[in-house]
């Protein structure tokens, strides 16, 4: 019997395959950057805790000149005092503020850099973090645990660009990070005890 050229198509009863899911750049599917962030969620949360504590050292950054003017107020007054202190003292006052508005400004920019995941501030975020540890005994524990989480493996892989662009495209993913800013405040905490104690008992 010949076929009705008017016919309907007939349909194809073959397997129905889905279409593929759309890949990100980099080669990624949603899927994948979906499980990615997953993995990761918890550490992400704590580095950006991290960046939440440098913010408050930004205040340095109207420190630092304020300190730094008064020295160089005392050394403009060298000559005019009776008894000037000494030259030195006075240097090390413009030294002190200078260093502390770079302080000041690193945090600043670490601190939104941390915050926001931009892999690009990660060098930047660990000399903040070893400038806690070496200087401010308040600031050893939490600078021990910044370290950690900037230099771990995770880290590397929380601030990297592939991590930024998964998480660009997982806007839906959120992760309640207040939990992890109180255990950075308990280091911080945990570390004015110690310097307390310390001054206390020596």
């Amino acid at each position: 019997m010949d076929r009705n050229p008017y016919a309907p198509p007939a349909a194809d009863r073959g397997e129905v395959k889905p279409p593929p899911e759309p890949e990100m750049e980099g080669g990624m599917t949603l899927a994948e950057a979906e499980a990615l962030r997953r993995a990761y969620l918890t550490h992400e949360a704590r580095l950006q805790a991290v960046g939440t504590l440098m913010l408050p050292c930004a205040v340095n950054v109207v420190v630092g000149p304020l300190t730094g003017l008064v020295g160089v107020v005392a050394l403009l007054a060298v000559d005019m005092e009776p008894a000037p202190a000494p030259v030195l003292a006075r240097l090390m006052i413009v030294m002190v503020g200078l260093l502390l508005t770079a302080f000041g400004v690193m945090s600043s920019v670490g601190g939104l850099g941390l915050w926001r995941l931009d892999p690009k501030h990660r060098t930047l975020n660990t000399v903040v973090a070893t400038v806690w540890l070496v200087t401010f005994w308040c600031f050893c524990p939490l600078g021990l645990w910044a370290l950690y989480l900037l230099r771990s493996s995770a880290g590397a892989v929380v601030l990297s660009p592939e991590y930024a662009e998964a998480r660009r495209r997982t806007p839906h993913i959120r992760f309640n990070s207040h939990r992890e800013t109180f255990r950075a405040l308990a280091l911080l905490v945990l570390g004015v005890t110690l310097v307390s104690l310390r001054a206390w008992l020596g």
